[in-house]
């Protein structure tokens, strides 16, 4: 009885594994289904919301205010899994090829503004990274602007992540 079975157990990984798509090499694969998505943003030369925010595929959502939001502080709060992977669709347009930790890079920015990292992290940990400066003026800049704060709407924390100075905080 172990003979035969043990045959279609090796058959059909066989099968199976000829079924498997094919990565060449230096291409990058779509973004995978199960990766956390985080959007951070960092500081600039005045009053400008310093946040991030993550969200998992089960759709936690974790922000936390750190400068110049209207929420200081860890928040948290649920989203559907339809909703994360409208967010990991769109994001997908931004994202470079798995592993890489990319800057875009603006021809025409001002440099005292804030810049916005998007991470997607696997399962395995893996990390991949896109980093802009939001005072990039050409179009490819705005529309990755345009992209993130759709994307932070979609994720609820727009209102937590709205600029507010607080009595006593200091620019940058």
């Amino acid at each position: 009885m172990r003979g035969p079975l043990l045959c279609g157990i090796v058959l059909g990984a066989g099968l199976l594994s000829s079924c498997a798509p094919r990565v060449q090499p230096g291409v990058s694969s779509p973004a995978p289904a199960g990766e956390e998505l985080r959007i951070s943003r960092g500081p600039c030369f005045g009053f400008c919301p310093v946040y991030s925010v993550s969200v998992t595929p089960a759709g936690r959502v974790d922000f936390t205010g750190k400068r110049h939001t209207a929420v200081i502080g860890p928040r948290a709060h649920s989203i559907s899994r339809a909703t994360y992977e409208q967010v990991r669709r769109a994001l997908a347009a931004l994202r470079p090829h798995t592993g890489e930790q990319a800057t875009h890079a603006c021809s025409e920015a001002a440099t005292d503004m804030s810049s916005i990292t998007v991470e997607w992290i696997g399962a395995d940990g893996a990390r991949t990274s896109l980093t802009y400066n939001m005072g990039c003026r050409s179009p490819e800049g705005s529309a990755m602007a345009r992209t993130v704060d759709e994307q932070l709407g979609r994720l609820g924390v727009t209102d937590w992540a709205a600029q507010k100075t607080w009595p006593g905080d200091s620019r940058g």
